[in-house]
């Protein structure tokens, strides 16, 4: 676990983000270079922007503009999240990460503090310590992955103008990795060298900033689930549990099974409480993501469509579109099952209803009536994160593609 969370440190850090590192989240010093990486980010946005407006009369420039705009816009929103709700993101991360909170529920704790188990009871602690290791294995494995993806299309965009120098064999040809317009010019050699290290710099900022803060968005909502999936475990087998604890059904066995209940929906309430918060604050990265990740699908097949396939300056986009796609599929699978989770939940709240008494029935009754609300990643109350959603996004994507290619056709 602490190799995942130094992992998460390492990369983010390049950016100037310590969240993971708690001895540095009052550093002026990490603050200076965090803030100095959104401001950074924010030129990349404008001068990405006034690229874009200034070749609207051409489309195919302005198209291949437009692929480095929609993620100059995603790491300006991801690195203004970053700064702007910082000690949000310390908070959800000492809560949800730092710490088991399965180990709030006093049943979990009594269970994995016992040296041997048997049953349903083994069952359930193996759950809780199975799925801590898989969620924290999988979301490292995420990041290295993605980080590495997002760095090896970077380089293909900072080494296709050098390749093109190189090949030419012209002293004043002046080629940039990214298009961005500059208020100033690249006669000088000197001064094209400082904006190819700017770009430089900005492209592998990129490879930091939003996969830095995407893989630490799943991370919180995967913590979400198995909080889920450990509750539906428990009151799926509420029965079982309680029984292999008092030995017979009797007057104490019904107690500590309204017991168990009551603790199951403390630990429920918290949870929601939690996913409500994160899903406040990241609310705009999601809106910003889906619809610019359907404009960079557009420009990016466009391109695709209109360049040699298999040249290398085309490379480049088929590895932006598919970062991109991937990333929206994540997240919309991610908000899947979590509907998909409370839907288990629901169904477990009621299994077995009728072996219980009166007063355990009226806490079914209303735990279920609040189970029926659900807990969707809503996207400003409008959209929410789903399979049905990234389907949704794909056809939007494909659509602006058909559009803009018989704007194209002569």
């Amino acid at each position: 676990m602490d190799e995942t969370f130094q992992v998460f440190d390492r990369i983010l850090s390049f950016a100037g983000i310590s969240i993971f590192a708690k001895p540095n989240w009052n550093s002026k010093g990490w603050l200076i270079i965090q803030t100095f990486n959104f401001l950074l980010g924010f030129l990349t946005f404008i001068f990405t922007s006034v690229f874009v407006i200034l070749n609207l009369s051409n489309l195919l420039v302005c198209i291949q503009g437009a692929c480095v705009w929609t993620t100059g816009v995603i790491m300006f929103i991801s690195l203004g999240i970053c700064l702007v709700f910082k000690k949000d993101f310390q908070a959800f991360v000492e809560e949800m990460a730092f710490c088991d909170r399965a180990l709030d529920i006093p049943l979990v704790r009594s269970v994995i503090s016992l040296p041997t188990t048997t049953g349903k009871l083994h069952e359930l602690k193996n759950l809780v310590l199975s799925s801590q290791i898989r969620v924290f294995k999988v979301t490292k494995m995420l990041l290295k992955t993605y980080v590495a993806s997002v760095w090896l299309c970077a380089t293909l965009y900072l080494c296709g103008p050098i390749y093109m120098m190189t090949i030419r064999e012209d002293e004043n040809l002046r080629l940039l990795a990214f298009d961005m317009w500059f208020p100033w010019s690249l006669d000088d050699f000197n001064v094209y060298i400082g904006s190819f290290i700017f770009h430089a710099y900005a492209g592998y900022l990129c490879c930091i900033a939003y996969p830095g803060l995407q893989a630490m968005i799943i991370f919180l909502v995967c913590q979400v689930i198995r909080q889920l999936q450990i509750i539906t475990f428990i009151l799926t087998y509420l029965d079982d549990l309680v029984l292999e604890v008092i030995g017979t059904r009797n007057e104490r066995w019904q107690v500590a099974c309204t017991s168990v209940l009551s603790q199951c929906i403390q630990h429920y309430v918290r949870t929601k409480r939690f996913a409500n918060r994160l899903n406040v604050i990241c609310q705009p990265f999601y809106l910003a993501l889906i619809l610019v990740a359907i404009m960079l699908v557009c420009v990016c097949s466009v391109k695709i469509a209109v360049s040699p396939k298999l040249a290398l300056n085309t490379i480049k986009y088929y590895i932006h579109e598919f970062c991109f796609i991937l990333v929206v599929l994540m997240f919309c699978a991610l908000g899947q099952q979590v509907e998909n989770q409370c839907e288990k939940l629901e169904l477990a709240v009621t299994e077995k209803w009728y072996i219980f008494n009166r007063k355990h029935k009226i806490n079914v009754l209303i735990f279920n009536m609040a189970l029926s609300q659900r807990m969707p990643i809503f996207v400003f109350g409008s959209i929410t994160l789903s399979l049905p959603t990234f389907t949704w996004f794909i056809k939007t994507g494909m659509s602006f593609f058909t559009l803009v290619m018989s704007v194209l056709e002569p």
